[in-house]
């Protein structure tokens, strides 16, 4: 018996036979649609329908919350009174609005937020959050954990660096806002600056999913995933063809890479000795980070009229300090504290400058070593 393929073969009739299998696919699509509208919650089919969640905006001093306009729902508002009242569920089921429908924005004024900039080698991102509270330690006066940090990565392509953008909000300024309106930090899902989203906003909230609308999602899924073996199952035959082609491909490719490999190890050493030079400097610190770290010790009640640094024959370096104060007694101890200065003692005695009615102080802070550099190589 002839094959379908061989000439004088039974034909197959597969022109007639295609638009009746397009056609039970496109009622079977149908079908899932609608068992998958009927699964979804109305939040979740809001969502789905690209509306998104509706936006609950509160600002200071306003003690409201107003909820917007959505389809076949007007916006309304909430006194914050009655949110202390009971709860914001309470006050949302009452307007037949579940606390999933809506994503709770509050908008500060943009002097409110601080931003920062830093640019990064690629490597370092692995240790982002390590980076980021040692830059706010030191280039600011906050400590991290009293802060709202938004962090955004730009990269660039021909370059092996990203500049990674903070958006600093403090605490204190949020509770103070929400003051009056019932609500608390974790009720909101966005800070960002008045006007709506544009320069600064900061994502707190999570988004709520439920568990049905899963269950559809994977049905969906799982028949996206039956299409596709379906499909490569049809092409498999077609990649012999190409198996020649890719392996003089790779051959071409692993001569290449026989060549650059030379060049890559003597970047890879080059780059090592430049992190060692990064790490020596780091371990000594530059004098812009000692004056950094002298005016956020200092107190607005003194200030320092000479700074001079040295070193001794052993290499160990100091400042010597010379100012007024209105209380000169607290500063050595004040300066001992920090991690920079491994001592802070005065080189002469307290004496009231009559003219200025403050205390004349003049201090040495020894510099702390850093442990010697392990040797090692790449």
């Amino acid at each position: 018996m002839k094959s379908a393929l061989e000439p004088g073969g039974p034909h197959l009739k597969i022109g007639s036979s295609l638009p009746s299998l397009g056609l039970a696919l496109r009622r079977f699509l149908e079908w899932e649609l609608r068992e998958a509208k009927k699964l979804l919650p109305r939040a979740l089919h809001s969502w789905a329908l690209r509306h998104g969640p509706r936006a609950a905006v509160t600002c200071p001093g306003a003690a409201e919350l107003v909820v917007a306009d959505a389809p076949n729902s007007p916006g309304f508002r909430i006194a914050g009174a009655e949110i202390a009242a009971g709860s914001l569920e309470d006050a949302l089921s009452r307007r037949k609005v579940s606390r999933e429908e809506l994503a709770i924005v509050l908008e500060l004024p943009a002097k409110s937020f601080l931003t920062r900039r830093l640019e990064l080698p690629r490597a370092a991102l692995s240790q982002l959050d390590a980076v980021v509270a040692t830059e706010i330690e030191l280039k600011t006066p906050f400590d991290p954990g009293a802060l709202f940090i938004q962090t955004s990565i730009a990269h660039y392509a021909d370059s092996n660096k990203s500049t990674v953008t903070l958006t600093l909000l403090r605490r204190d300024f949020a509770l103070a806002a929400l003051d009056g309106s019932g609500l608390t930090i974790d009720d909101l899902s966005v800070i960002r600056s008045a006007g709506g989203a544009g320069r600064f906003e900061i994502t707190l909230g999570k988004v709520n999913n439920h568990r049905r609308f899963f269950g559809a999602a994977g049905a969906l899924v799982a028949l996206a995933t039956l299409l596709v073996a379906i499909g490569l199952s049809v092409d498999f035959w077609r990649q012999g063809e190409k198996t020649a082609e890719l392996d003089a491909s790779i051959a071409e490719l692993a001569a290449e890479a026989s060549k650059i490999r030379p060049s890559a190890d003597r970047a890879r050493k080059e780059s090592y000795l430049i992190e060692q030079l990064h790490e020596a400097r780091r371990r000594n610190s530059p004098l812009t980070v000692l004056w950094e770290e002298i005016s956020r010790l200092t107190p607005d009640s003194a200030w320092i009229s000479d700074l001079r640094l040295t070193e001794d024959k052993d290499g160990e370096r100091s400042i010597e300090l010379v100012g007024l104060a209105r209380s000169a007694v607290d500063l050595p101890l004040l300066y001992g504290r920090s991690r920079y200065f491994s001592e802070a003692t005065l080189t002469a005695p307290i004496t009231l400058d009559t003219r200025e009615r403050m205390e004349s102080f003049s201090l040495r802070l020894k510099i702390r070593r850093a442990p010697p550099l392990k040797e090692t190589s790449p």
